[in-house]
């Protein structure tokens, strides 16, 4: 029997969706001259393929999608076997559009190689994952019955890719749970997504089969202003606000131990990041 304690809900409403496509990579952030790839997309990669359904422009979403109001999960649907494929990539040097366009620049060295770490799945299928998004406000319940009407109706906004925009991707099986439906537990025996590493402690005992993966992943982005002359702020990016260690498998089966601030949700328990 599963030992679960059932303890009162903070999540209004969970859409759940599958994301599937036949390449994909998710650049680990701490890599350097050759793009190493997560075997499953980060959250900040998850908020960004919501933010793509509604028309956000590029980091105008990160707090609308904080990590307080969004619970974010993922796994790899069971049954999806994915592997690693190194491959180098041509990229064009930045000056390279004055060439084309101005007539200006030098001729050679405009492209630059690197090597690009691919997510390819196995037999010929697709890479598959499985997404959760639940929220806890009034305000945020608005943004997902959006996002929900826009998936159910085919209309994804800029288009849904694996990490970048070449690996395009599609989505199905989209479910919806209300409050009713889902139950915080103080602790579980299993886990059936993505955990963070502080939220749980393994069985080695019941995981031998398993493939655990356990890696740093960044959880959040924030604007970052940068000055320029005459203290006007000019070209706003992103940087890291929070990274978190975090544990899953990579085929997505369930593994085993003690998790604590997890959601059972029908017969899967969802631990969010």
């Amino acid at each position: 029997m599963n030992n679960i304690d059932l303890m009162s809900n903070d999540i209004l409403k969970l859409l759940s969706f599958r994301v599937y496509g036949k390449y994909a990579h998710f650049r680990k952030f701490y890599t350097n001259a050759s793009s190493l790839s997560y075997f499953v997309p980060p959250r900040t990669v998850i908020i960004g393929m919501l933010a793509s359904i509604l028309k956000f422009e590029r980091d105008s979403y990160y707090d609308v999608f904080n990590y307080k109001d969004f619970k974010i999960s993922v796994s790899v649907t069971p049954g999806t076997i994915i592997r690693k494929q190194m491959q180098s990539l041509n990229y064009l040097h930045p000056k390279y559009h004055n060439l084309l366009a101005k007539g200006s620049g030098k001729a050679k060295n405009m492209h630059s190689q690197c090597k690009l770490e691919l997510l390819i799945p196995e037999d010929n299928k697709y890479i598959d994952y499985t997404i959760y998004a639940g929220i806890t406000g009034k305000k945020s319940l608005t943004i997902l019955n959006e996002i929900e009407l826009k998936i159910r109706e085919r209309d994804l906004g800029y288009g849904i890719y694996l990490g970048q925009r070449q690996f395009l991707a599609s989505i199905d099986e989209v479910k919806s749970y209300s409050e009713k439906d889902i139950h915080r537990t103080n602790r579980s025996d299993h886990v059936d997504s993505i955990c963070i590493k502080n939220n749980c402690n393994l069985d080695p005992g019941k995981n031998l089969d398993k493939h655990i993966i356990i890696d740093q992943m960044p959880i959040h982005m924030k604007i970052e202003q940068q000055g320029g002359k005459g203290g006007k702020t000019i070209n706003p990016g992103r940087t890291l606000h929070s990274i978190e260690r975090v544990v899953y498998e990579k085929s997505g089966r369930r593994i085993f131990g003690s998790f604590k601030n997890c959601y059972q949700v029908k017969n899967r328990v969802i631990s969010f990041y």
